[in-house]
């Protein structure tokens, strides 16, 4: 298969009856399963939020495998240090952490194709998600070394990571391919993470207990401060709409 031709049948979307839902007519299994599966990473994610302050301190390890948390890496790392837990089960958890739900935004990315990729940026007629999307359209060697890069550099800043796992299913990367470079991606981070709070040490942990001795306070604090992020995003993004 060419990959011409291997694009034309992942990127080509499905005209919309809804323009909430990233397919058109009815769905098939494949369709539900993905879209709820993505909703309810989308709450998992949330409801950890305020589960972080009270394991951060107490067992680092289990909050690394459950969020993937850059913090809960170098705390990991550090309990690693002082003798609180195996080097090893700290980057297995980290991987486990960063990699458990990568494969459903590639499956989204493969189902959907362009259609997924607005629902994650947006109305297309935004300048930034034309140009997001023109780049991921025009089929060169290029994008291709820039989409598996991306999912191996996934924890830089200002990389969206569910976007550049959609964006590798729709262009047509094999999940075997995009399953090795997300570990490669995994295990490179977590070592820097776990590395980083290894370096630390005694400190490290010293901050760790001392968040989760507060964490009924800082867990209010996340809570709110989430709030008020996804009102002042909700209220930007109607702004752009309007103008």
């Amino acid at each position: 298969m060419t990959t011409e031709t291997q694009h034309d049948r992942v990127g080509n979307s499905r005209p919309l009856d809804k323009s909430w839902l990233p397919w058109g007519g009815a769905p098939s299994s494949k369709d539900l399963f993905c879209w709820y599966g993505i909703w309810l990473v989308f709450a998992y994610s949330f409801a950890m939020w305020p589960l972080k302050p009270w394991l951060i301190g107490t067992n680092p390890v289990l909050l690394e495998a459950m969020t993937g948390a850059p913090s809960a890496m170098t705390a990991a790392g550090a309990f690693a240090r002082v003798g609180e837990a195996p080097l090893a089960l700290v980057m297995a958890a980290g991987i486990v952490g960063m990699t458990k739900f990568a494969w459903v935004f590639w499956l989204a990315g493969r189902l959907w194709g362009r259609n997924m990729m607005r629902f994650l940026t947006g109305p297309e007629e935004n300048g930034r998600t034309k140009r997001r999307l023109g780049l991921l359209t025009r089929d060169t060697p290029a994008r291709r070394w820039i989409i598996g890069a991306a999912i191996v550099l996934e924890r830089v800043p200002m990389v969206p990571g569910p976007l550049v796992f959609a964006s590798a299913g729709w262009v047509g990367m094999s999940l075997p391919l995009f399953l090795t470079l997300n570990l490669i991606g995994a295990a490179v981070w977590t070592g820097l993470y776990a590395g980083l709070g290894y370096a630390i040490g005694q400190p490290a942990v010293d901050i760790a207990e001392t968040v989760s001795q507060n964490a009924v306070w800082v867990s209010l604090a996340v809570i709110f401060g989430g709030l008020l992020v996804q009102m002042a995003w909700g209220r930007l993004r109607a702004a752009r709409r309007r103008a």
